[in-house]
């Protein structure tokens, strides 16, 4: 059931009234005069407020978490939108959602309880895993997104399998599940509690059945959504999760693991989720001055200032996520690289579909995955 006055509480939001610093380092009231966290707080806390289903400006939110970088109150806002969006949908608000709703079918489809799937046909047969060990590679949704976003060639799955690759090298072992199920986290920003409830169990009874004590994510949404939304929401679960670079990165460090060489100039999009959120802003970057002959350039906005990559979990996508995409890529452009990389591979997707959406005027920057490209130095 809702709480309005505990999430009011918790998140600290009649603070916003007080304020409104946060205006102008948002990207999205950057492009839109209609969006301001302060306004939408007060809309909410007044005595006349609009319900959250006659608010459309909460469906805007990218939850990038740069407000709560720039508060000097600690507000929690991107967690008050998240609580306004859930009182939305218990209230039957219809939730406009980006490509026919196609990915919130696909995940509540993954939230059956009969669902047998086998998903690890894309698996290459030089990879080594064990069916037998306690950790856990979590590879997501990267399966789905290839097929569904094929247009964009998009490449997550290549992702997936140069962060196998990399730990493979690392001699680091781990299991994979062909039954595994997406994370929900999408669900949860989007409102859809219920949705994200059915998926979080599911995939925590496999785990159990399974013996898993370890996970190992390279996405950072599943990273994030694994280690702190499941315990929250579920009372704990006795895994310990750890992202793909906080694995690798002190190997590295140790000279445990040699990466090889490449002549490229790069510069690194933090994911707003393993960046902002998670506060791993180190270990990508080590990474990558691992790799012999890789310069790594940083844009004007890096680490806890990073522009997100404007989207939001693949609701109300249009002209104003477009105009953040293309000023980010426009920066990427501007450090003289040959490529953008990032961690995460929903940033990889929103921005390639800005530049085929781009009409020219949108930057063409090759855009690469971290552990793609870490593994070719490998070759």
């Amino acid at each position: 059931m809702f709480d309005t006055e505990r999430e009011i509480r918790d998140t600290k939001i009649r603070l916003c009234l007080d304020c409104g610093k946060c205006t102008a380092v948002c990207p999205v009231a950057q492009y839109d005069s209609d969006f301001n966290p302060r306004l939408i707080a007060q809309r909410r806390l007044g005595q006349n407020s609009r319900g959250p289903q006659q608010d459309d400006t909460i469906w805007s939110c990218l939850s990038c978490y740069i407000c709560v970088e720039r508060c000097n109150y600690h507000v929690k806002f991107p967690e008050f939108i998240h609580a306004l969006r859930w009182e939305a949908c218990a209230e039957g608000a219809q939730v406009q959602c980006s490509h026919g709703g196609a990915l919130q079918a696909l995940m509540h489809m993954m939230a059956r309880e009969d669902l047998q799937q086998e998903r690890l046909g894309w698996l290459p047969p030089d990879i080594e895993f064990s069916e037998q060990c306690d950790t856990l590679f979590f590879v997501g949704c990267a399966p789905y997104f290839d097929v569904l976003f094929s247009d964009l060639g998009v490449n997550t799955l290549e992702g997936v399998k140069g962060a196998l690759r990399l730990l493979n090298r690392a001699q680091i072992p781990f299991n994979l599940l062909a039954n595994e199920r997406c994370c929900g986290r999408d669900l949860l920003l989007q409102g859809d509690r219920e949705g994200f409830m059915a998926l979080a169990r599911a995939n925590i009874e496999e785990f159990a059945r399974r013996g898993i004590k370890k996970i190992i994510a390279s996405c950072p949404e599943c990273y994030y959504t694994l280690k702190v939304d499941y315990p929250s929401m579920l009372g704990g679960t006795g895994i310990n999760v750890v992202h793909l670079t906080e694995v690798l990165a002190p190997l590295i460090q140790s000279g445990e693991l040699d990466l090889g060489r490449l002549e490229k100039r790069v510069t690194y999009h933090d994911p707003c989720t393993l960046g902002r959120c998670a506060r791993i802003f180190d270990e990508p970057r080590r990474l990558l001055e691992a790799v012999a002959g890789l310069e790594l350039a940083e844009m004007e906005q890096n680490r806890e200032r990073a522009l997100c990559c404007g989207a939001s979990p693949w609701v109300h996508c249009g002209a104003v996520n477009r105009q953040i995409q293309g000023q980010r890529l426009a920066q990427a452009e501007a450090t003289g690289a040959d490529m953008l990389v990032t961690a995460c591979p929903k940033c990889q997707i929103h921005l390639k579909c800005a530049q085929k959406g781009g009409d020219g005027q949108v930057s063409q920057i090759e855009i690469q995955d971290l552990a793609c490209l870490i593994a070719r130095s490998l070759d």
